[in-house]
């Protein structure tokens, strides 16, 4: 009950810890069950219809998968096997659907019967195609309406349900449009192969293997797909769910330094009338987690609200929407409750440890005065802080972590912009880049190779480059980057020789410089890439990181490998005066309905991989400010609690609540300050780091500009600003006489 009672009658910090707390375990929550969410609904979004399920093997994921379409002949002949339906599996963009799933199957097939239309009628015939409920909804279309994808009109025929929210928010086509739409000629994503009664499922897994190698035979009803995708979501989620728990710890530990600095003369009572050490560290401890599991409760509640809005948003939504499990529960309030061991193990250690007399001559202000050379640097406001540095240092350490964490998120973004602008050279001022329109990721992108020469022949056009670019997985080789050029390609001038020489035959690879160090070969050796070795023959760098962590072999090697013959990723154009690339590129854009054309510079800001990055740290943004705002607010609070007494003899002395207002509001200020210097360094040094470790130089690469520090110092202040206002105000508002009298 004394627990209780301590905390009651210290309310307004009470709720602020809470509230920290609550923001923390919500994000582990929330988060956690948008990744299980993705893995559900990601991962079981196929429409598998049948017994087994056949793809290429090593592919990221299904969506690259691609494998020869007469394959399924083959697999028809095997005993056991009653059918065998082709399939094509995409995604694309649309304004209101950001991730619209394209499925293609044979009309009549197994497979395309897994879409139960519930208004209008099934697909039969190329131009058709049937939606999901959800994506109806989404695009405010209806039976007989028209659907342009890529430039291309299909008539809606019908709408179908599955259950599935991820299916429902796609549509289905017959096989021949999803290979157009998916840039995938007489190539399938998939095979779904089903037995006959009886049939032996291992034999016949067994024997599909042996007819390719290079495929991956799965019981549909043991398929989990888009694990690595889980994976790095769930990554992201813990990384994000980090960054909040480590603020709602700091603060906590904050909260209750003061705490125990404010009722020194208190605790000095209790241990004059006999109260134990052990006593005092329980009663401290106690306080503080019972403050984290009431922090527990209200965050898991918030969280399984925030995933549910999640869920209901469109087009992203339906992806990350997922349930709150009793995994997840178990979690959120195991972090809360580390949360209040870890912050109250200090600050009840420091209570049991005070000396009775000494706390009892306690009179309050938290801190020695400030003396020698300090008590002349920076007004009352610097001197105050200085004075706490304690309760200085964890707060500014607990919002520091916030304002470290945009610097980091803004530079990786910057850079990752700057990367992809610069692919194979093509940022030059005359220069565009040609992608596929409405493609959901630029790995994605699939343009028909046909589209290069009718460029090449335009007369303002000076170069043209096709590219084609995939990513590889492997024990080995966890995300490995291959790019495909022509060798007498004018983009392959980009990539300069440090050793050996450029590519010259189909078994050659030039390989990047961080991608030979992290790999450890070098020019006379050999790499396995789907079964296929190469030989490398060179090493290169251009300080682009993606392509100095991978490697480039001939276009139409890269296109054998990749199951796309005749397909490219990107096309870069160089034209001859550089004033008319805007027009060339509106010609573009005009002439090939199918691409998109920009200036090269400036492609990556309109992609949907960049706005998806954006989108998620202008969230991290928020967090941080609402966390950040709560720290702040808690930490100014307490400072006023504390030196109720000492504001009280500034009123009786004359100083207006004016001046009271604005000493308390620069106090908060010029500690968000603190922290921004505190973040900025964090931020950049984090990223240091992480580039040098093994792998993710590959990968990681930062840009610092002016604005991105300019943004992480206005974040701050308003931390500062929102967070002092009340306490600030509070502070104004305290009458001589009864903050004279305080205890």
């Amino acid at each position: 009950m004394l627990i209780l009672h301590n905390l009651w009658r210290r309310f307004t910090r009470s709720f602020l810890t809470v509230l920290g707390i609550a923001v923390g375990v919500a994000s582990v929550v929330a988060l956690g069950a948008m990744a299980s969410g993705l893995a559900d609904n990601y991962g079981n979004a196929l429409g598998l219809n049948n017994d087994l399920l056949v793809t290429q093997k090593n592919a990221y994921d299904v969506v690259f998968s691609s494998l020869d379409e007469t394959l399924g002949e083959r697999i028809a002949a095997l005993a056991d096997v009653s059918n065998v339906d082709p399939g094509v599996f995409t995604w694309i963009a649309f304004d209101d659907a950001p991730y619209f799933l394209i499925y293609g199957y044979p009309a009549g097939s197994v497979a395309m019967d897994h879409y139960r239309i519930v208004e209008g009628k099934r697909v039969t015939a190329p131009g058709q195609i049937a939606i999901g409920r959800r994506g109806a909804d989404a695009l405010k279309k209806r039976v007989d309406d028209t659907l342009r994808v890529n430039g291309i009109p299909y008539r809606i025929v019908g709408i179908y349900e599955t259950g599935q929210g991820m299916e429902e928010s796609g549509g289905v086509v017959v096989l021949e449009d999803a290979q157009t739409i998916a840039q995938k000629e007489r190539k399938v994503s998939l095979f779904q192969v089903g037995l006959r009664k009886g049939g032996n499922a291992d034999n016949v897994i067994e024997r599909i293997q042996s007819l390719d190698k290079e495929v991956t035979v799965s019981k549909a009803s043991g398929y989990a797909g888009g694990e690595q995708w889980t994976d790095y979501l769930q990554g992201f989620a813990w990384g994000v769910s980090a960054i909040a728990i480590l603020i709602g710890g700091l603060g906590m530990m904050s909260a209750m330094v003061m705490s125990v600095m404010e009722r020194t003369r208190e605790i000095g009572t209790l241990r004059a009338v006999g109260w134990s050490r052990g006593r005092v560290l329980r009663m401290i401890l106690g306080e503080a987690i019972l403050l984290s599991l009431i922090g527990g409760v209200l965050g898991v509640g918030l969280g399984a609200l925030l995933a549910w809005l999640v869920g209901q948003m469109p087009g992203l939504g339906v992806m990350l929407a997922g349930a709150v499990d009793a995994e997840l529960v178990i979690q959120g309030m195991v972090t809360a409750l580390a949360l209040g061991l870890i912050g109250g193990i200090y600050p009840a250690w420091t209570a049991a440890n005070l000396q009775p007399v000494e706390a009892l001559r306690y009179e309050g202000g938290g801190a020695a005065e400030v003396k020698g050379v300090l008590a002349r640097v920076g007004n009352q406001s610097f001197r105050n802080l200085w004075r706490r540095r304690n309760r200085t240092l964890l707060s500014a350490a607990g919002i520091g972590i916030g304002v470290g964490t945009l610097v980091m998120l803004g530079g990786l973004v910057e850079g990752l912009t700057g990367q992809l602008n610069s692919l194979a050279g093509s940022g030059g001022a005359g220069n565009i880049t040609v992608m596929q329109r409405e493609v959901a990721d630029m790995s994605l992108s699939s343009l028909d190779e046909r589209i290069v020469r009718q460029i090449g022949a335009m007369p303002e056009v000076k170069t043209v480059s096709p590219f084609m670019i995939a990513f590889i997985t492997s024990p080995e080789m966890p995300m490995f980057l291959i790019g495909g050029l022509d060798p007498n390609s004018p983009a392959m001038r980009h990539y300069k020789l440090v050793e050996g020489r450029s590519i010259e035959r189909p078994n050659e690879m030039v390989l990047g410089r961080i991608a030979a160090d992290a790999y450890k070969v070098g020019v006379g050796d050999t790499m396995a890439l789907n079964d296929n070795r190469y030989r490398i023959v060179g090493i290169t760098a251009t300080g682009v990181a993606y392509e100095d962590g991978g490697g480039m072999v001939a276009l139409r090697e890269a296109q054998r490998i990749m199951g796309r013959p005749r397909a490219v990723s990107f096309i870069f154009v160089d034209v001859k005066d550089p004033a008319s690339a805007e027009r060339v590129a509106a010609t573009l854009n005009a002439r090939f309905p199918e691409a998109r054309a920009s200036i090269s510079s400036e492609f990556a800001q309109s992609t949907n991989d960049m706005q998806t990055s954006m989108g998620m740290l202008n969230a991290i943004r928020l967090l941080a400010l609402f966390i950040g705002g709560i720290v702040v607010a808690n930490t100014m609070i307490m400072s006023i609690f504390e030196r109720t007494r000492e504001i009280g003899t500034l009123r009786a002395v004359g100083w207006p609540r004016r001046r009271i207002l604005s000493q308390v509001l620069l106090e908060s200020l010029l500690l968000c300050l603190v922290s921004a210097v505190f973040g900025t360094v964090l931020g950049v040094g984090v990223v240091t780091l992480i580039a040098r470790a093994p792998y993710a130089s590959q990968f990681v690469s930062a840009t610092w500009r002016v604005e991105i520090f300019a943004s992480a110092f206005v974040t701050a202040a308003a931390l500062g600003v929102l967070g002092g206002l009340y306490p600030a105000w509070r502070a104004g508002q305290l009458e001589p006489a009864e903050a004279l009298r305080y205890e």
